[in-house]
């Protein structure tokens, strides 16, 4: 404290010493000076200060320590050991510091992962919310159209037994009352009266027993609710509401600083606009302008040329795409059809779609997405049944009353069902929920992407999507965000069309040259050039 200062000078002992302050102390312009002045006891010697290095040994001594315990061993002074320690500690120093950097990185993922993770429940939770109100929708609506049935039947026939008891005891009256009345002329009248009304009287008594109005009982209704036990069964295992599907994906991937080219194959044919890897690893590219789908192997020798399927020739095919028990889904423009098609190349079914241009399944493979490029300007997107039969359920073309796509071309799946849409001027990516609502939208490193035409999704849900304009590839994160560019035009990589992720996550671009070439983009534990 300020206090004492003085009376510490003014003492005999003490009068000698230096008093700095807090900020004189850690500040560099003091620190050799206190350093000249530091004097450090050994442990094991007391009163004797610490004067030498052991090199042999690696620790700091004293006198009689070196008499002692260290004779004949290499001494130096604290200052040279020092000098020689330094330069060990900073290497070590400067890797903490990349670990550090590392470490920041790390947290910025995962408090990104978070973010994802919060919006992602959120969003779930609306859906599940949304789906639940409609089912009650549904529930509130069916309860309302039977109860109005069962209202109308019941008030018909409940009319139908009003009339009925009415006519009844209209009859019944009259019968009464004529009955009466000749009982009382039979009984009380005179013959006179008798002949003079039986004719009045008989002729009434036969209208009277001619009617059937006290011998029609109507028809009894019998009213019951039927109802089917799997609703009930549906709803009780969450089938009719629906599941929470639960994917797990690495977490951070871990990119090649540089891509790496391992394979490249020559279609032999111009314009491969889109481009598809097999589960048995062959490579199948269509050539929209030639008519003709192409096959090669997994080290891209050419296997087979396609221009008909099951006798259907081949218009304008375009966008191709894999199931994973080899099965294809091929888009042919002008034929205005998806073809599914077996491995074999035989047509099982076919679905009628205008100007249909990319197509891409979903992870469970139970929707196909259609992108549609020229007039209709929207995505098509066809659920498969319980049978296995296509129905278009749903069309994304619009939001708010305004058109959601310019140009779409070609379109992919990530895991959670999100959907991304390349668009054609202008160049833009749409991300897109799995309801088709807008998501995220990239435009490329300060607005600069070119135009967009392959897009496809790795094991991260990182995007990739080629840039025809720009020669290049780029990598998208699931939210949006530029990452890096994966093969460029430095890679001889000219006007990059189709894309696809093979069977050992390499990226598959195909050219417009017809060149096809295969990058390693990501680190991998054991990784051979082919």
């Amino acid at each position: 404290m300020r206090q004492c200062s003085p009376f510490h000078c003014a003492t005999t002992l003490t009068k000698d010493h230096r008093v700095l302050t807090f900020q004189q102390l850690h500040s560099s312009e003091y620190q050799k000076e206190i350093q000249e002045q530091l004097i450090i006891i050994c442990p094991e010697h007391k009163g004797e200060m610490i004067r030498f290095f052991c090199s042999d040994c690696s620790v700091p001594i004293c006198r009689d320590c070196r008499d002692l315990n260290h004779d004949g061993h290499k001494l130096t002074s604290l200052e040279k050991a020092a000098e020689m320690v330094k330069p060990k500690l900073l290497t070590k120093v400067c890797s903490m510091e990349k670990k550090i950097e590392t470490g920041e990185k790390t947290i910025a993922k995962i408090d990104e992962i978070l973010a994802t993770l919060q919006e992602n429940e959120s969003f779930v939770q609306q859906k599940i919310k949304a789906r639940a109100a409609h089912l009650r929708q549904l529930v509130d609506q069916r309860e309302k159209t039977l109860l109005q049935k069962l209202y109308q039947t019941t008030s018909t026939h409940r009319n139908n037994l009003q009339i009925s008891h009415k006519n009844c005891s209209a009859t019944c009256f009259s019968i009464k009352t004529t009955t009466d009345v000749v009982k009382n002329i039979l009984q009380h009248g005179a013959p006179i009266d008798v002949l003079m009304l039986h004719h009045q009287l008989g002729q009434r008594l036969d209208e009277l027993q001619s009617t059937s109005a006290v011998d029609d009982i109507p028809e009894e209704l019998k009213l019951t609710l039927t109802v089917t036990t799997e609703v009930d069964q549906e709803i009780s295992s969450g089938a009719g509401l629906g599941n929470v599907q639960i994917s797990s994906q690495p977490a951070l991937p871990k990119l090649k600083p540089k891509a790496e080219c391992m394979l490249k194959f020559d279609t032999g044919c111009l314009r491969p606009v889109d481009i598809s890897a097999s589960p048995n690893r062959e490579y199948v590219t269509t050539h929209d302008m030639y008519n003709k789908v192409k096959v090669f192997s997994s080290d891209g020798t050419s296997r087979q040329e396609i221009t008909s399927v099951s006798g259907k020739q081949l218009k304008f095919p375009v966008g191709i795409c894999h199931f994973p028990d080899g099965r294809l889904v091929l888009a042919c423009r002008d034929n205005n059809k998806l073809f599914i098609l077996s491995p074999q190349w035989e047509v099982q079914q076919t679905v009628d779609v205008n100007n249909p241009f990319g197509v891409a399944l979903n992870d469970s493979c139970t929707k196909i997405a259609v992108a549609q490029h020229y007039k209709e300007k929207s995505v098509s997107v066809f659920s498969f049944d319980i049978k296995g039969q296509i129905t278009l359920t749903g069309v994304i073309k619009d939001k708010d009353g305004e058109q959601l796509f310019n140009s779409p071309y070609k379109v992919a799946y990530m895991s959670n069902g999100c959907l991304v849409v390349s668009d054609e001027t202008p160049n833009k990516l749409h991300i897109l929920t799995p309801s088709g609502d807008p998501l995220y939208q990239y435009t490329g490193p300060d607005n600069k992407l070119g135009r967009p035409h392959g897009v496809c999704v790795d094991a991260y849900d990182n995007i990739l999507v080629t840039d025809v304009d720009n020669h290049c590839t780029h990598l998208v994160s699931p939210n949006g965000k530029f990452i890096q560019y994966i093969a460029t035009e430095a890679d001889v990589l000219e006007y990059p069309w189709g894309c696809t992720i093979n069977k050992d996550g390499d990226l598959v671009v195909a050219q417009r040259n017809g060149k096809v070439k295969v990058f390693q983009y990501l680190k991998k534990l054991h990784s051979l050039k082919c």
